[in-house]
């Protein structure tokens, strides 16, 4: 697998700004436009998941969805997005046991 680090300036997509250098947070109702794909699997801050803005090409962001608290953890501050949800979502793996 890639190795992922830190992007380096903030990006903003669909009004949303994603920060450089650690997970965004954002109410769910925010990501209207993007994709939510979650594995249904429970981790301490919600669902093991993924988003996609709405740009068409544009990839994976890994992110923890918690449908309690109505937030997503964006983890956007990787070098790159991943290229489909899985891979995204296995990204999580290496940060919580």
């Amino acid at each position: 697998m890639t190795s992922r680090r830190k992007a380096t300036k903030p990006t903003v997509m669909d009004g949303i700004q994603l920060r450089a250098s650690e997970p965004t947070v954002v109410p769910i109702e925010q990501l209207f436009n993007w994709v939510i794909w979650q594995f249904p699997r429970i981790r301490t801050q919600g669902f093991t998941g993924a988003v996609h803005p709405s740009d068409a090409g544009h990839g994976w962001y890994p992110a923890f969805i918690d449908h309690e608290m109505r937030k997503v953890i964006i983890f956007a501050h990787v070098t790159e997005p991943f290229p489909n949800p899985e891979a995204a979502a296995k990204h999580l793996d290496q940060l919580e046991p």
